[in-house]
């Protein structure tokens, strides 16, 4: 069958690379099975089915459910793993909900523009939707939060996801749309004003236990929308600061929560903490579905990666830290001439 010219730049990554050391998987059944991105009919990428936007990135389907003697999975799960392969090197993009459509096509720009690898989960229940938060094709019990499935008892999950870390890690950023607003009930800070309807738990305005925030000062757009977050974590025994690049992103003035992380809830954020990963979380509020509405929570998603690209990111040819200012030269010591 003769290849669309458009698609001749894209190459098929049959086999994922192997895990960084510090991920532990089990042998399990997996299906690698290589896409054209123009003719898959799911909404994520019906929505972007042009050719410039996957020029020059590979997509590959990756399917699989642990065998039943290992009993660590009672799912399965189907991933989207989308490779810039002119720049390969840049950070895992990570889409653990596949009814967060803005967080996709923010992924897809972001691997285009900073390289790297996205990950991106597929309700698993069907290719054609409808599109779920949660995996509904387990063998038993209740469906799945992708993001609380970074457990001790399913490494294969963990060891899939993390595939293309390498050693040093790369640069995880994970991305999401999160619903307007928060909780009351779930803040200690000072209440919202009467009639607030808010929902969830990812807002800057919102205090507890397990977050606490550091507003922008300036509330400049993206971050004149309180759900327009970076999310840090840090172990219980240490200091807010001590979450990856979270000075950098403060001095860039970002709505930030601080996620304090004592016991794993499960979440790729407090995997990544116990085990030293470079981890960013960011957060926009969801706009639905219409093209406004995701183009809107895209391009808030798309400068708050921006920042940390400039901040964070150990990619070549940016910059890890703000480089330290320059020392000021000391001026030449005058001797007196001898009379």
């Amino acid at each position: 069958m003769k290849t669309r010219a458009i698609l001749v730049g894209l190459v098929v990554a049959l086999i994922a690379p192997s895990a960084s050391a510090q991920i532990v998987s089990a042998p399990l059944q997996k299906i690698v099975t290589p896409v054209d991105p123009m003719t898959m009919a799911t909404d994520d990428f019906t929505r972007l089915a042009t050719p410039a936007t996957w020029d020059g990135l590979s997509v590959s389907r990756i399917e699989f459910r642990s065998r039943i003697e290992f009993r660590e999975d009672r799912a399965f799960w189907r991933l989207y793993r989308i490779v810039n392969l002119r720049h390969p090197g840049g950070p895992l993009w990570f889409v653990p909900h596949d009814n967060e459509n803005a967080a996709f096509q923010a992924a897809v720009f972001a691997v285009r523009s900073y390289g790297g690898v996205v990950i991106a989960i597929e309700e698993a229940r069907s290719i054609d939707g409808p599109d779920s938060r949660m995996n509904p094709d387990v063998a038993y019990g209740r469906s799945i939060d992708p993001n609380r499935n970074f457990r001790d008892d399913t490494p294969n999950y963990a060891a899939t996801v993390l595939a293309d870390m390498g050693a040093p890690p790369r640069l995880i950023v994970a991305l999401h749309t999160n619903e307007p607003g928060y909780s009351a009930s779930e803040s200690t800070c000072t209440p919202p004003n009467a009639g607030y309807t808010g929902k969830g738990e990812i807002s800057v305005l919102l205090c507890s236990d397990l977050y606490s925030p550091r507003p922008s000062i300036r509330a400049a757009w993206p971050y004149d929308d309180t759900d327009s977050v970076a999310i840090v974590s840090y172990l219980g025994d240490r200091s807010p600061a001590s979450g990856f690049c979270a000075r950098a992103l403060s001095d860039a003035d970002m709505n930030i929560m601080f996620e304090h992380v004592v016991t794993s809830d499960g979440s790729l954020s407090n995997y990544a903490s116990f085990r030293g990963l470079p981890y960013v979380n960011l957060e926009t509020q969801d706009r639905g579905a219409d093209p406004i509405g995701l183009g809107n929570a895209r391009a808030r998603l798309l400068a708050m990666i921006g920042t940390v690209m400039a901040r964070c990111a150990p990619v070549e040819g940016i910059v890890l830290r703000p480089p330290a200012p320059p020392a000021r030269a000391q001026e030449p010591v005058r001797r007196k001439k001898r009379r």
